[in-house]
């Protein structure tokens, strides 16, 4: 069967396959009727000759002797009284001691000469004939034979296949159309609900993402394909949500460094000033570069590792190491808040050292800034069976559930109090959340009897 283009429409597709298959069982049903009636017209015929032929049998075995045939023809000539379709015929060498009916006299005389016994089939003036030979024997009072001929004519059996035949073609031909047509309006109608859907989601926009499709209209085949692509329109919204105000909260952050330069700039060139003055305001416009220029860099690596751009140059690295290394680095800005930094436990890890040394940075430096006054930061390293684990922890007020959550969130900086005694831009803890994940491992954030902790789970490292 001829493979369909990709691009056909499903109705098509049914009604194209509903109609083939019902040609094909038409076709086979209606061959299976054409062969069996064959078959019954065939023993009819079969029947008919082989009764006439032993009828002629019996009557030339009455015959005596073979000078006594001439009193004995018109018996055999009474065999074919009421059967038009049925012929007989004698005769010795070539004389016709009884001839038949004409066309088959002329097929008989232009055809070899049929084997004794055997049925042939000869055609003359467009109607066909079964004839069968046999042969009669006189051994007494001299040796004697002839030759007879039984004919049935099997014209109108033919006749019968032939008429047949067309209805039948004629049945798969008109058949094949009406199941088509059959199929192509039940295709439509079962269909329907497909349309619909089609419909609903060309009313589809980025507004109405969180619109789902209707499930309960859908047929039960494709209910299934529906409720994943609500799925998929869930995430799409919520994707849609994160982007709008992913752009809000960067168009925010970027207005305040860049009015701050335009701003210092304006105040600058307001009126004519020594060196020294515009050094100064070099000065303060190179903070707010540089701090544009960490905020770009930092969504320059969340956006590379969210479409997985990012390669690990993973290692075996002694977490205990890092820890005391990176402590000793926040000693001096903590000494200035009366912080203490302390450092317990072992674990090693297999990762890329740089990013690992990213996320512990980060959080050390929110311990830090947003711990307060005289606080103890601990970093607590575990190593378990399956897993191993860091955690960065210092004194806070409770924080509930949903902010915690909120935390993770790009360019979250917890609340309005803490937001406003530091520079960070709120992307600190999405960049440790993104190198965990690179990790296969998972960061948590707790609140809990005074203490704020965020713990690094890695998968342990097997040497």
């Amino acid at each position: 069967m001829m493979a369909l283009p990709g691009r056909a429409s499903l109705a098509l597709r049914l009604v194209t396959l509903f109609s083939a298959g019902s040609a094909i069982i038409m076709a086979l049903v209606g061959y299976t009727l054409y062969h069996a009636l064959g078959m019954q017209l065939d023993e009819r015929d079969t029947a008919e000759i082989n009764g006439k032929t032993e009828v002629v049998q019996h009557q030339l075995a009455a015959i005596p002797r073979a000078d006594a045939l001439a009193e004995h023809v018109g018996k055999l000539r009474e065999i074919t009284v009421g059967h038009p379709h049925l012929s007989i015929g004698l005769r010795a060498g070539s004389v016709w001691l009884l001839p038949p009916q004409p066309v088959v006299r002329r097929a008989i005389q232009g055809a070899p000469l049929p084997p004794e016994g055997r049925i042939v089939t000869l055609e003359e003036s467009g109607t066909r004939w079964w004839v069968r030979r046999i042969t009669h024997h006189w051994a007494t009072p001299q040796p004697a034979s002839l030759d007879a001929y039984v004919a049935v004519e099997v014209t109108e059996s033919q006749r019968i296949l032939h008429s047949h035949r067309l209805v039948a073609l004629l049945v798969v031909l008109l058949g094949t159309v009406c199941s088509g047509l059959l199929a192509y309006f039940v295709a439509r109608r079962g269909l329907a609900p497909l349309s619909q859907l089609a419909a609903q989601a060309e009313l589809l926009t980025a507004e109405q993402l969180g619109a789902p499709l209707d499930v309960e209209r859908a047929p039960g085949e494709v209910r299934g394909v529906v409720e994943s692509l609500n799925r998929m329109l869930a995430r799409l919204h919520e994707s849609f949500r994160s982007l709008e105000q992913f752009s809000a909260d960067i168009a925010h952050e970027l207005r305040t460094p860049l009015n701050n330069l335009m701003l210092q700039t304006q105040v600058t060139l307001s009126r004519p000033r020594d060196a020294d003055s515009y050094h100064e305001a070099l000065l303060s416009n190179l903070e707010e570069l540089e701090r544009m220029q960490r905020m770009v860099l930092d969504m320059l690596f969340l956006a590379r590792a969210d479409r997985g751009m990012l390669t690990l140059q993973r290692q075996a690295l002694d977490l205990r190491a890092e820890a005391d290394s990176l402590a000793e680095f926040f000693e001096l800005a903590a000494s200035e808040r009366h912080q203490t930094i302390t450092v317990t436990g072992a674990a090693t890890v297999w990762g890329d050292r740089l990013m690992v040394r990213r996320a512990l940075t980060n959080l050390l430096s929110n311990a830090v800034r947003y711990a307060p006054l005289k606080a103890a930061i601990s970093i607590t390293l575990e190593a378990g069976a399956d897993t191993a684990s860091v955690t960065v922890s210092n004194p806070g007020p409770p924080i509930s559930p949903t902010e915690l959550q909120h935390l993770v969130t790009r360019f979250a900086r917890g609340d309005d109090a803490r937001s406003r005694d530091t520079d960070g831009v709120g992307l600190g803890l999405a960049i440790v959340d993104s190198i965990i994940r690179l990790h296969q491992g998972e960061m948590t954030i707790s609140s809990a009897s005074g203490q704020i902790g965020v713990c690094l789970r890695f998968p342990a490292y097997i040497a």
